[in-house]
């Protein structure tokens, strides 16, 4: 058995795991990475594990729920869980071996009955995105400061579409972000928009390129404490050196720059010091609260009406 695992990564069927675990040596590893959040994550995500594999020798299986390292050393993929969570604001989950084993079991066999049946396939999911009425396209929604109730903010950002898989509907909210903005440059299709409401500061989601070249939306001075906010996907950071000039141009323009996580446990896992994040309200504060902040989602906790926080759920 121990020839299975020569310290070469082999990505290997989803029918397949169940030898493999078999075949796992003591002192081994599976991480499991779990199907959540933007379709860049994943990806980034399914790397690390893959170059843990290579380092440790092992396997990575692909299942509809999520992706699985079968390690055959724990320190590479110790690492990878760490910097899932660092990199994607992710909680993976991770097991010694062989002494698991029916835990993992339980696990693969849960990620294997996702049905991906229910999943759209990449191709239909572009030609919807695509032909989506433009009325349909966006969402507006309103935010109050602290302890007030009257609206100070607004964000325009994607429709959700209500898919069952996370990861398609971060795909759907690339596809959309991009039809948003070229819709905010033609002044016919910019009709047919929510209407922003004059006064308030706009909170606007970007893709991962953050603004087109060139495209026409105006930012306010560099002292304006209400300047908008252009948020992009926790993912941007995967590259700190385009992250860091998309940046730069961002705040050039005018504009204060913020990161959009679908699991507020990334601010525990992430430093990202002048940054405005936006994350879901969750019942209890979080450890590492930054200055500014974003509270998505109702009902509202009361952490939340605090000075310099942005809560949702106000309406003009």
């Amino acid at each position: 058995m121990g020839s299975l695992f020569t310290g070469r990564h082999q990505q290997i069927p989803a029918s397949d795991w169940p030898a493999a675990l078999l075949a796992m040596p003591e002192g081994g590893v599976a991480v499991f990475s779990p199907a959540q959040g933007s379709f860049a994550g994943r990806r980034i995500a399914r790397a690390l594990l893959e170059e843990a594999a290579v380092l440790g020798g092992g396997h990575v299986v692909e299942f509809p729920g999520g992706d699985l390292l079968l390690g055959a050393t724990t320190g590479p993929g110790n690492r990878a869980r760490q910097a899932i969570a660092e990199l994607t604001g992710q909680t993976a989950e991770s097991w010694p071996l062989p002494a698991n084993r029916s835990a993992v079991k339980a696990r693969c066999e849960q990620a294997q009955a996702a049905s991906a049946a229910l999943l759209p396939t990449l191709a239909g999911l572009e030609a919807h995105c695509a032909t989506l009425p433009v009325e349909d396209l966006a969402c507006l929604t309103f935010f109050a400061d602290g302890t007030g109730t009257r609206p100070v903010a607004q964000r325009l950002g994607p429709a959700s579409l209500g898919l069952a898989d996370a990861e398609s509907e971060a795909v759907a909210r690339e596809w959309l972000c991009r039809r948003l903005l070229a819709a905010l440059a033609d002044p016919v299709q910019r009709r047919r928009l929510p209407a922003l409401r004059p006064g308030l500061r706009l909170i606007l989601d970007l893709p991962l390129g953050g603004l087109p070249r060139g495209a026409p939306l105006a930012g306010g001075a560099p002292d304006d404490p209400n300047r908008p906010i252009a948020l992009l996907p926790l993912a941007s950071l995967a590259d700190p050196g385009g992250f860091a000039a998309m940046e730069a141009g961002l705040r050039a323009a005018g504009w204060a720059v913020g990161l959009v996580a679908t699991d507020a446990c990334a601010l525990d896992w992430v430093e990202a010091p002048g940054l405005v994040w936006a994350v879901p309200a969750t019942a209890e504060p979080p450890a590492h609260r930054p200055p500014r902040l974003i509270a998505l989602g109702q009902p509202t906790p009361g952490w939340c009406r605090a000075p310099g926080i942005l809560h949702e759920g106000t309406s003009p």
